[in-house]
């Protein structure tokens, strides 16, 4: 099925270098008899509008579907972090599972999903909706959803967690104040990978914030079963929760970084 692609080509600015020719991943533009950038007959069927060539032309000569490439955020060489300090940063990120109670303004959640809708995804196919708790009693009434379910389940190895619930200790989502879930439809080409890659991008933004999260597991595979937790959960038709990550103000902070595994690699 075709779609409307247009790519508009600001000829005073062009320097006619072909690099948008050359970064097109599909290969859908090429340089008319004046060297100028046009798209081929096939990007109305192949396009999947990812913007390379927008971002990579430094004249701003280009205009994708309408577009003006003077509203898109230039980059900014500075932001590149030191390696070293990346590395370090990405090391000393823990999964939180002790909470301070009080939740966080829906700005700085919306600031950290913001972050995240740039994760890649498949196709730039950007598959991925995004269902969140502003209320801690609304998080805690998800999780007694989920002992619910667990307390279906034949078998269930997790008997220590309800055993800790009916005491009043939260063991399924660790009594933090917000509980971001990840649903795409099911149809999507690869909508596990794209939420689970867009989940780890929630979590480093939310480490650079100050703020806490962890892999909300045992919810993810409750709420993919469970049809009182799907109703509660309300998706739009179609749509499977896919990941869903804790949320909130740490209650302790770390000051080391345990060791991990030694690097296991095989080079061809």
């Amino acid at each position: 099925m075709s779609r409307q692609i247009s790519l508009d080509v600001d000829r005073e600015r062009c320097a006619r270098d072909g690099l948008c020719v050359r970064e097109c991943p599909l290969g859908l533009i090429e340089l008319d008899e004046n060297d100028f950038p046009r798209l081929r007959k096939a990007a109305e069927r192949l396009c999947f509008g990812c913007g390379h060539c927008v971002a990579v032309c430094p004249k701003a000569a280009l205009c994708l579907n309408g577009r003006d490439p003077e509203s898109l955020t230039p980059v900014d060489r500075s932001w590149k972090p030191e390696p070293e300090k990346l590395r370090n940063f990405l090391a000393a990120r823990r999964s939180i599972r002790f909470y301070r109670p009080e939740p966080l303004e829906r700005g700085e959640i919306t600031r950290l999903l913001d972050a995240a809708r740039y994760a890649p995804s498949a196709v730039n196919a950007q598959p991925v909706h995004w269902t969140v708790t502003l209320a801690p009693e609304r998080t805690r009434e998800l999780a007694g959803l989920t002992v619910d379910w667990m307390k279906s389940v034949p078998d269930m190895p997790y008997k220590g967690w309800l055993a800790a619930w009916e005491r009043g200790e939260d063991k399924i989502l660790h009594g933090a104040p917000h509980l971001v879930i990840l649903h795409a439809h099911q149809e999507s080409r690869w909508p596990q990978v794209d939420c689970a890659i867009a989940s780890a991008w929630v979590e480093i933004m939310a480490s650079a914030m100050g703020l806490g999260t962890c892999w909300a597991g045992i919810f993810t595979r409750a709420a993919q079963q469970w049809a009182p937790l799907q109703a509660a959960l309300a998706l739009p038709e179609g749509h499977l929760t896919q990941a869903a990550v804790m949320l909130g103000r740490p209650a302790v902070r770390y000051a080391r970084i345990p060791e991990r595994q030694a690097l296991r690699v095989q080079w061809l």
